[in-house]
């Protein structure tokens, strides 16, 4: 049996439709659904049927699916079993991690890194975060929570702090709020992302809470741009804010560390010297940077 065919049938039994394969393979659209047919013609059944939603495994597509990941687990531990002995780190290796410690903390150590593992190419994957590591997404996580329920070995590697933090244009004129009744007359700058910040928005609004919310974001960097705008006081990742010498810290005592930083990768993965490599180096980042994380 083709393996490439079966790998193509994993991919879109865990994506439920031809276009997320396509999406995860590199591939296209027409050639997962070529090869989905291929498949089906060899097994003489069907494996997949139209729903509303996408895609679903039919009663002989579920059953055969639990073969084809046992292969591609049995594929994955080969791999490894070979790559383990290499001599020297190569390969692709894909890390998921928030875009905000991506562009801000992780990508100015990259240099050093690459060049001296060039034969290893890095994926930096934000989106979509986290990525899965068990569906192929990504081989290596940096993430605030642990395993979960996926299969994957790793460790807490740092924690996040976070404060309040205003510009010197918004300042000016104002006293910045020290004491929770202080917050009346100030704008504050809230998150719209309730989903992914539950914690932090939860503490952000319970200490501003005599405040007035001007505006919501989805994101920090545009928490941060309303910041350095002067449109009010917003919570900030430590790490970010104390990259710009101008930005103001509200309240130096208002601080929460919210979010573990674990770092994970999949069992049968984590001794390929390339993704070894590169799980080596995050922790070492992150270990020179406690302080500056923790804020």
């Amino acid at each position: 049996m083709d393996w490439d065919l079966c790998r193509t049938f994993v991919a879109v039994a865990e994506t439920g439709s031809f276009t997320g394969a396509a999406r995860r393979l590199r591939s296209s659209h027409p050639t997962v659904s070529r090869k989905i047919a291929a498949l089906e013609s060899q097994l003489g059944t069907k494996l997949l049927a139209r729903a509303a939603d996408g895609l679903a495994l039919t009663a002989q597509g579920r059953a055969f699916r639990e073969h084809a990941e046992a292969m591609s687990a049995a594929a994955l531990r080969a791999e490894t079993a070979v790559s383990a002995r290499g001599r020297k780190a190569r390969g692709t290796v894909k890390l998921s991690i928030g875009a905000t410690l991506a562009s801000h903390w992780l990508m100015p150590h990259l240099p050093a890194f690459l060049r001296a593992h060039d034969h290893i190419e890095l994926e930096v994957i934000t989106y979509p975060y986290p990525a899965s590591v068990r569906r192929r997404e990504a081989d290596v996580v940096l993430r605030p929570f642990d395993s979960g329920e996926e299969n994957l070995v790793g460790r807490k590697i740092g924690r996040l702090g976070t404060g309040f933090y205003a510009s010197p244009r918004y300042a000016a004129g104002r006293l910045l709020p020290e004491k929770p009744a202080a917050w009346k007359g100030h704008s504050v700058i809230g998150f719209a992302d309730r989903a992914s910040n539950a914690q932090l928005a939860r503490w952000s609004d319970a200490v501003t809470r005599q405040g007035t919310i001007v505006m919501r974001c989805s994101s920090q960097g545009d928490m941060l741009a309303a910041v350095r705008a002067g449109i009010g006081i917003s919570a900030l990742s430590c790490f970010v804010a104390e990259s710009y010498p101008d930005l103001l810290r509200v309240a130096p005592q208002k601080l929460a560390s919210v979010a573990d930083l674990w770092l994970l990768a999949h069992p049968d993965l984590v001794d390929l010297p390339a993704v070894r490599a590169v799980v080596d180096f995050v922790a070492e980042c992150a270990r020179r940077d406690r302080a500056r994380l923790r804020g």
